[in-house]
């Protein structure tokens, strides 16, 4: 199958599989806002954002399969392939335990991390909390055989698989949440069908590669040792990504428990966003190690600079969109009340999350290169920046200094990869001064207008002909040097 058939069709697969999480994400709060009470809905999200905590404790190990997969079937080397998914599956295991304890201190401590949370909550929040990290470690238990589905390049299996069994769980909370406000039966929705979504993924993946064997005999040192050191750079940017992200809204619940639901509508749809927006990078991965073992470096740079530029005309236009219409369009999801609060939250951590996307396929040619140490220091650094700043920003200003932490470690992570990682990362042979020029001038120069227009539209008189005006100029600029990319990827094969 030509690679371009196969990014595209890996990136659909993977859009639909996000398209799904995210219209679960856009459709329950909708309703649960207005079925359930604020305080409610604050112990409701900080529920699902506990059992979120067992996905940071993947390791890399899912990409790490993909990719080790991918190149076992390029080879024909069935005796690599088995190594790699039965250690994989016993390192998942062992992170699945992990997961669990993690949990279980964390639910213990619920009372003192959410001192202003109502007495009557407390018990329904733990036990509602437990029954959805048994079920995340279940699933992260699973995930190896995701990864095998994704080295195939059967991206659209799991989409299908975890795309269902979130829809159906939503269903069946949406239903649910008619009769009792039950905190606990809601996470038995959930939780029960995402458990039913991976044991369908195995199925798949043993029918598909009915000669793997997942065996302890094929548990071996050298391999654990490889996938150990594969994984070492994608564990620290799982643990920057909960530095990053995974802690703001704990901060929030912390610091005032009651805000904990607002700042949660404002992070979905930045979650809407860059969900999107990694289902399509993360399909540039397996290709992309196909072409490192080509010896292709030059077609990794000019796929990583194409895509780059396309997400920063993107997430320009998701930002500028939602900034003209956030207003009204909040107010018929969530109703005026959140989305008067949400609304100055989202406006930062937009523009945060624009940073930050602008190097999504850089890091995604680091991984599928094997070079993802590299960006070690950047994740770090970037991670204890926002968390520093989200803590400082939530003391003296409340969420919105929590969404100021996290832009301003977007920023510290954007300008380590330009001027850190790039100097050092050589199989993706790109250089901080031309990614800056192509990925963040050249889109920036080319929406100019419509930046400009953003900056004075509470000064115009005639507000429609001078949106007109930036609209007409910025449609001149991209066709005139916006250099839209075509994803040069015609005449190759996989």
């Amino acid at each position: 199958m030509r690679l371009r058939l196969v990014v595209l069709k890996n990136a659909a697969a993977n859009v639909v599989r996000g398209g799904a999480s995210s219209i679960v994400a856009l459709v329950l709060p909708h309703f649960l806002t207005h079925e359930l009470s604020v305080d409610r809905y604050s112990a409701w999200v900080l529920m699902l954002q506990i059992a979120a905590y067992a996905n940071y404790l993947d390791f890399g190990l899912q990409t790490a399969v993909a990719r080790y997969v991918a190149q076992a079937i390029e080879r024909r080397d069935e005796r690599q392939l088995n190594e790699v998914v039965s250690t994989a599956f016993f390192m998942m295991v062992a992170a699945a335990l992990l997961a669990l304890v993690v949990a279980g201190v964390v639910v213990w401590q619920v009372p003192h991390l959410f001192h202003k949370a109502p007495l009557n909550l407390i018990g329904e929040l733990r036990w509602g909390a437990m029954i959805l990290s048994a079920s995340a470690a279940a699933n992260l238990a699973l995930s190896a055989f995701t990864g095998i589905l994704v080295g195939l390049h059967r991206n659209e299996l799991p989409a299908l698989a975890i795309g269902s069994a979130r829809l159906a769980g939503a269903a069946a909370v949406l239903i649910s949440v008619r009769f009792t406000p039950s905190l606990i039966w809601l996470a038995l929705c959930i939780g029960a069908f995402n458990v039913i979504g991976a044991l369908w993924q195995v199925a798949m993946s043993l029918r598909l590669l009915p000669a793997v064997r997942i065996t302890s005999q094929f548990v071996i040192r050298s391999m654990l040792g490889e996938l150990a050191h594969y994984c070492a750079g994608l564990a620290t940017f799982s643990f920057s990504m909960l530095l990053i992200g995974g802690l703001d809204l704990t901060i929030v619940g912390y610091y005032a428990f009651a805000s904990a639901g607002y700042y949660a509508i404002a992070s979905t749809v930045t979650g809407f966003v860059t969900g999107l927006s990694g289902a399509v990078f993360t399909a540039l991965m397996a290709p992309m190690a196909v072409l490192q073992s080509r010896g292709e470096q030059s077609r990794i740079r000019d796929l990583v600079l194409d895509t780059s530029r396309l997400g920063g005309y993107l997430s320009l236009v998701v930002v500028i969109l939602l900034t003209l219409l956030g207003r009204p369009l909040m107010s018929l999801w969530v109703g005026p009340v959140y989305a008067s609060q949400a609304l100055p939250i989202l406006e930062i951590l937009l523009w945060a999350q624009a940073i930050r996307l602008a190097a999504s396929s850089y890091s995604i040619a680091l991984v599928a290169t094997g070079q993802q140490n590299f960006g070690i220091a950047g994740a770090i650094a970037e991670g204890i920046t926002n968390l520093f700043f989200s803590i400082l920003g939530a003391r003296f200003i409340g969420p919105k200094g929590v969404a100021w932490g996290t832009a301003i470690g977007a920023v510290c992570g954007l300008l380590f990869a330009m001027f850190y990682t790039m100097r050092r990362a050589h199989e993706v042979p790109i250089h901080g001064p031309l990614f800056g020029r192509e990925v963040i001038l050249r889109p920036l120069a080319c929406f100019f207008p419509l930046l400009v227009y953003l900056m004075l539209r509470d000064r115009l008189r005639v507000e429609a002909v001078w949106l007109a005006a930036a609209v007409l100029g910025t449609t001149f600029l991209l066709v005139a040097f916006g250099r839209v990319p075509h994803v040069g990827l015609r005449r190759t094969a996989v």
